[in-house]
């Protein structure tokens, strides 16, 4: 692998670990952190102001990459980045990471002779990021409900990655566990993994509204 410049511009801690774990390789700099603290060691903040145009390799930018398609995701920023103003310094050709591209964003990168590289299309990246998403539901539901998640039923709609690592912890924590899926395979899937059985059922959803079909 050759030893690339990079600047990793907003996102949560998940962004700050990768340009941790990437600085140990390539020369890192990060923007959109000023509310984190100290940052990790081998890797620098960015000066903006300073950076010359087409100077860096790549750029890896946040899941999601924004919110509103013009400034970036910044959870841990003090002000606000512009999608728009970093893409003039990556150098022709270079790679723009994120996560779950719009596509007003991914015309806006291919336009600058750059091309866009979605991260969260990854399976690796999609089968480990489902256990922090899944523990993060169970913090809200514990947050806002008052009562115990021990003999409570929930419904999970769907039965992807996200689905199966939520049910085993809710599962865990005594809850009471139902699922509804779209497709037989999934429910079969389901059936055939092993541990504590689950209420399983099959939805068409016409809409906004779903309808079990079994």
């Amino acid at each position: 692998m050759k030893h690339i410049s990079l600047l990793a511009a907003g996102g949560d801690l998940r962004q700050l670990t990768a340009a941790a774990r990437l600085s140990e390789q390539h020369s890192v700099s990060v923007t959109g952190f000023d509310r984190c603290g100290t940052l990790p060691a081998g890797i620098t903040p960015a000066d903006l102001s300073g950076t010359q145009p087409q100077s860096l390799d790549a750029l890896l930018l946040p899941m999601p990459v924004t919110q509103d398609g013009l400034f970036l995701y910044t959870p841990l920023c003090s002000g606000m980045l512009r999608l728009s103003e970093l893409l003039p310094l990556v150098k022709a050709g270079g790679t723009v990471f994120g996560g779950r591209f719009r596509d007003s964003e991914r015309s806006m990168i291919e336009a600058a002779g750059l091309r866009a590289a979605d991260y969260a299309k990854e399976e690796t990246f999609a089968l480990r990021n489902a256990v922090p998403t899944a523990e993060g539901a169970i913090q809200i539901i514990m947050q806002e409900l008052p009562v115990v998640l021990q003999g409570l039923p929930c419904l999970i709609l769907g039965a992807g990655r996200v689905s199966r690592a939520l049910q085993q912890r809710l599962r865990a924590l005594g809850a009471e566990v139902t699922v509804a899926a779209r497709r037989c395979a999934d429910l079969a899937r389901r059936e055939g993994e092993e541990g504590k059985p689950v209420t399983l059922t099959r939805f068409q959803s016409v809409g906004d509204t779903a309808f079990p079909t079994n």
